[in-house]
């Protein structure tokens, strides 16, 4: 583990952390994370965040090739522009309900994460959130959110399906350009509203796929288009 004097930390706030360890606890009093903390730290395989954290500048972790996995605690609000930009071994992350934005280019080339849970406070999409994420097969979009920014899941070649809210207005220029593999969109209301949302350009992939309709948490008395979750997964019914 990390010793004390490999962190710079000014006023809670960890500056820059200048040690060589794989497996790093950040100390307790420390409240923010600094832009680029912990950029370049490509031996970095695993981090502990105490819980009085609330803030993870930008580029904090981007380049950290060697991290797998990393817990962020609760009441951190934003994960910030390029914070995990290039973290190509980062097959899970944990992102606590206290987020309401993820910021572009925040997981941007995290070629080998899986599969994400957005919480539901999050209100936004921003552009390159996820671009270049080659390993995610399915994501929900929480209900919150009412766009998807430009080029958010560009290049996501492994993404399968996703869940759209029925309160999304607009999807971004080429938001989902080059989801070859994108089969099937969840969409939480009707065709005629589905109809309403503002496609941006390049986004054939999204068109291409089947689209289903209606969700309904009990089963539907006559037969249609609908879905619901099972275990967390979109299902038909």
């Amino acid at each position: 583990m990390s010793n004390i004097n490999d962190f710079v930390i000014e006023e809670g706030v960890l500056k820059k952390y200048r040690g060589k360890g794989d497996a790093v606890v950040i100390p307790d009093g420390v409240t923010s994370i600094g832009n680029w903390a912990f950029s370049g730290c490509t031996s970095l395989t695993s981090i502990t965040i105490p819980d009085g954290v609330t803030m993870i500048g930008y580029g904090a972790f981007s380049g950290c090739t060697s991290l797998t996995s990393i817990t962020i605690p609760d009441g951190v609000t934003s994960i910030y522009s390029e914070a995990f930009y290039g973290c190509t071994s980062l097959t899970s992350i944990t992102i606590p309900d206290s987020i309401t934005s993820v910021d572009e280019f925040a997981f941007y080339r995290c070629t080998s994460l899986t599969s994400i849970t957005i919480p539901d406070g999050v209100t936004s999409i921003y552009e390159y959130a996820f671009r270049d994420c080659t390993s995610l097969t399915n994501i929900t979009i929480p209900d919150g959110v009412t766009s998807i920014g430009d080029w958010a899941f560009y290049g996501c070649t492994s993404l399968t399906s996703i869940t759209i809210p029925y309160g999304v207005t607009m999807i971004g220029y080429s938001a989902f350009y080059g989801c070859k593999s994108l089969e099937r969109v969840y969409y939480k209301g009707t065709a005629s509203n589905w109809k309403k949302i503002f496609i941006n350009f390049e986004n054939t992939a999204l068109k291409k796929a089947t689209i289903r309709f209606y969700y309904s948490e009990e089963k539907p008395k006559k037969s249609g288009n609908y879905w619901h979750f099972v275990d967390g997964e979109p299902t038909i019914w």
